[in-house]
């Protein structure tokens, strides 16, 4: 049987030669001339192709890193000296109906382990909890998380403040033998709550029933999908308040663009946009962006008619836009009047609280008459930008 890490390389090579085959020499081209019509259509086919590779390659890769990580899990041997293998026991005696409910709470050093940093630093990779089996489709669904948001776990939903540095201060010039002068810095607070998202399902009872059922596996694809792009939606878009705070109402506007382009992203707004954030913030600095504008960038042209921006090809990694990585993100707006399409800075700054304990019940009446058990698992989440200045904001034209 094909694996799935054979069948990531075969997509990867078939998107590769596709690429090497039609692609370029139809860069080749644009770099001469115009496309006829036939070649325009040839190239839209082309690019509807390539960006299908790259959401199966996604989505394998991301099965791929679930799968290794229940391997992983039937193996660690938890702090407080019982077996990881009891979270397999307490899980598949709810799903029976031998007890109502479980708490998969971690303990303080698996806390630890998901709490070391970012994505990208391998903050995600550590945990081995269900908990981080949980959250791991965030990374498919979330462009947000993907980019390297930083991941605070808590054992308990209390509310967390931290302070936050809202004005660093001045300094001032000072006369000879004067008393020295100067602006105090000035501090202000995020407090992140604890947001309950959840999701409902039923089982067939044969399925639930049989003896080779991993019960860890069914549970984290089932739920975890369905919690991810709830809550994904909520870290894109969310308001605030009484949900977490996405990051469209959290990063502050960086460039406006022109009028009478319907919101599309020039080139030169892209530079401006990366511009805007300060230097400290660049080497850990990405996109996040949603499709269309990632469409609309990956059409522009220069006054030779060659696309300014091409797939860098490379397997199981994001592409780079002016020496920083892309990352789609299907909550983020459309292009449009007024709208945040494009972010770019620092995502390790935006912050996804959670809380460790996962909430899984069972019930054998809510769908007695089709012969299911139901079940359901809450996570309970925040999320908010932490320092404003790490992330900006592309802002289509008013008109």
């Amino acid at each position: 049987m094909t694996t799935l890490r054979e069948n990531i390389r075969r997509l990867a090579d078939e998107q590769r030669n596709a690429w090497e085959v039609e692609g370029k020499p139809l860069a080749d081209i644009a770099n001469e001339r115009d496309f006829t019509a036939e070649e325009a259509e040839k190239y839209e086919r082309l690019e509807g192709a390539y960006n299908s590779y790259d959401q199966r390659i996604n989505a394998m890769l991301a099965q791929q890193s679930i799968e290794d990580r229940l391997v992983a899990l039937a193996n660690d041997q938890r702090s407080d000296k019982e077996d990881a293998a009891d979270v397999a026991t307490q899980l598949r005696s709810v799903l029976r109906g031998q007890t109502g409910a479980a708490d998969i709470i971690p303990t303080v050093e698996e806390v630890r382990a998901l709490s070391v940093g970012t994505a990208a630093a391998g903050g995600n990779t550590v945990g081995k909890s269900y908990l981080a089996q949980l959250i791991e489709p965030l990374r498919l669904f979330s462009g947000i998380v993907a980019a390297g948001a930083f991941q605070l776990v808590t054992e308990k939903g209390d509310e967390v403040i931290v302070p936050r540095l809202s004005s660093a201060g001045a300094a001032a010039a000072q006369a000879e033998g004067a008393q020295l002068t100067g602006t105090d810095p000035s501090f202000n607070q995020v407090a992140f709550k604890a947001f309950k998202y959840g999701d409902y399902r039923g089982v067939s009872r044969e399925l639930v029933d049989d003896s080779l059922l991993d019960i860890e596996a069914l549970t984290s694809r089932l739920i975890g999908e369905n919690i991810a792009v709830l809550l994904g939606q909520k870290l894109a878009v969310g308001v605030g308040t009484t949900e977490p705070t996405g990051i469209a109402a959290a990063a502050t506007t960086g460039v406006t663009g022109a009028t009478g382009v319907a919101g599309v992203p020039s080139f030169d707004n892209l530079i401006d946009l990366q511009e805007s954030v300060l230097a400290p913030y660049q080497p850990n600095a990405s996109w996040v962006l949603s499709n269309s504008a990632m469409s609309a960038i990956r059409k522009l042209k220069d006054s030779q008619n060659r696309y300014l921006w091409e797939p860098n090809g490379q397997t199981g990694a994001p592409g780079t836009l002016l020496g920083a990585p892309v990352f789609r993100d299907p909550f983020i707006a459309a292009t449009g009047l007024g709208a945040k399409s494009v972010f770019y800075g620092d995502f390790s700054r935006y912050w996804v609280r959670l809380v460790g304990s996962v909430r899984v019940e069972r019930s054998d009446h809510a769908l007695f008459g089709t012969d299911q058990v139901a079940f359901r698992g809450v996570l309970r989440a925040d999320g908010n930008l932490v320092d404003t200045g790490a992330v900006k904001a592309f802002v289509g034209g008013a008109s």
